[in-house]
């Protein structure tokens, strides 16, 4: 039995409840915005740790410190949050893949999680003690927690990676005809593509102070003065990020030569040209175009990447015949469209409103009186839970009631 006939017979039996396509798409969609906040925590966290360390150039970089060090917090539990939802999509169309990487390296998986712990409660203290007059010492928390977190990063490259490389299973799982089962191995790394795609949370960072500094433009309590230093700053990190990430760029496509053809596909160079017109308006508008529009500019390019990761995973995996498209579908409609439903429902009306409302508070100084929008969006919240509640306890009855009297 080859590779891919193995690989094949590694599917789900059961098979998917809907077209394949809906995952792969929901899969690329959703891991735009884990990227995004992973790239933020990293470019924040940096630029917190560098600020707590220039406390004697001034004031600024005090209050900056303190800032992102709050912002990569609340960005750690985001980018978890939101890494779960392409996981689950991956692990429903590219199940053999990504469990065989698993597996091959399980003991890291384990890894993962308490450095996980450990990066986020490090880096908790580091917040809670980030206050004017902290001791220098304290910075240690923070430097073990950001590089927990790019270990975790590292972690979650290579089992991405090693599951593109089918050819190389036996020889990691038995090399030299030996049995390995320890999983205590890293087995496949591209340096290139790990080094690109962490490069960004530099750029993501400038990007981020551009918006922030628009963001507190209406609050009495942040003065020009602050805001234009966060703004010029930002301006000064994503023009020397984005040229940094562009010369890593050009190697990862000159890896991808030398492993396939993929060096010469349009949407490989798309990339490249959307971060070369992202780094000509940085360059051009950034000290006067609203940072709202860059930053939306900057998730245009993740956009792009999360399709190019997908192109390339296709490219890697079509020579041993494995083609989601042919994945065994057992069509279920309801389940289906009550996942879109609560997706769209649920998600769009409660998530709609805690993202407004934090909006609208975080711009006010002091206490926080809610709008009619807002106050409506909390009622709409609720209906649709208690709707979505009532929904899937009925659904669930009803399953229930059939198999039983229907036996």
């Amino acid at each position: 039995m080859d590779i891919g006939t193995l690989m094949n017979v590694m599917r789900d039996p059961a098979g998917i409840p809907s077209h394949p396509i809906v995952f792969q798409v929901l899969m690329v969609f959703t891991w735009i915005f884990h990227i995004a906040f992973v790239l933020m925590t990293f470019g924040t966290a940096g630029l917190a740790i560098y600020g707590f360390y220039r406390r004697d150039r001034g004031e600024y970089w005090t209050r900056l410190s303190m800032a992102m060090t709050k912002s990569a917090k609340a960005g750690v539990s985001l980018l978890i949050v939101l890494g779960v939802a392409p996981l689950l999509f991956t692990q429903v169309v590219y199940d053999p893949q990504w469990y065989t990487a698993s597996v091959l390296s399980a003991r890291w998986l384990v890894v993962f999680i308490f450095t996980l712990i450990i990066g986020y409660c490090s880096w908790f203290i580091f917040y809670y003690s980030n206050k004017e007059g902290a001791r220098r010492r304290i910075g240690w928390f923070a430097f073990i927690g950001l590089g927990l977190f790019m270990l975790d990063g590292l972690i979650m490259h290579t089992l991405a990676y090693q599951s593109l490389l089918p050819e190389q299973w036996m020889n990691w799982y038995a090399p030299g005809g030996v049995v390995d089962t320890s999983g205590a191995t890293l087995h496949g790394i591209q340096w290139s593509r790990f080094l690109f795609i962490i490069s960004l949370s530099v750029p993501a960072a400038g990007l981020y102070l551009m918006a922030y500094a628009d963001y507190f433009k209406s609050r009495p309590d942040r003065e020009h003065a602050y805001l234009a230093f966060a703004r010029q700053l930002g301006v000064k990190l994503a023009v020397v990020g984005l040229c940094f990430s562009l010369l890593l760029f050009l190697w990862w496509q000159a890896d991808l030569w030398r492993e396939s053809v993929l060096a010469t596909h349009p949407v490989g160079w798309l990339l490249g040209v959307s971060m070369l017109g992202l780094l000509y308006a940085t360059v051009r508008y950034g000290q006067r175009a609203h940072g709202y529009a860059l930053m939306g500019a900057g998730m245009a390019v993740l956009t792009i990447l999360a399709v190019w990761r997908e192109i390339v995973r296709i490219h890697y995996l079509l020579p041993f015949g494995y083609d989601i498209t042919n994945y065994p579908v057992h069509a279920d409609w309801p389940s289906t469209a009550l996942f879109f439903l609560t997706f769209l429902g649920v998600g769009g009306s409660v998530g709609g409103f805690f993202v407004l409302l934090l909006y609208r508070a975080g711009r006010v100084q002091g206490m926080y009186t809610a709008d009619k929008l807002v106050s409506r969006m909390g009622t709409l919240a609720v209906v649709m839970l208690a709707l979505w509640t009532v929904t899937f306890f009925v659904y669930g009855i009803v399953i229930w009631m059939s198999s039983v009297f229907g036996n």
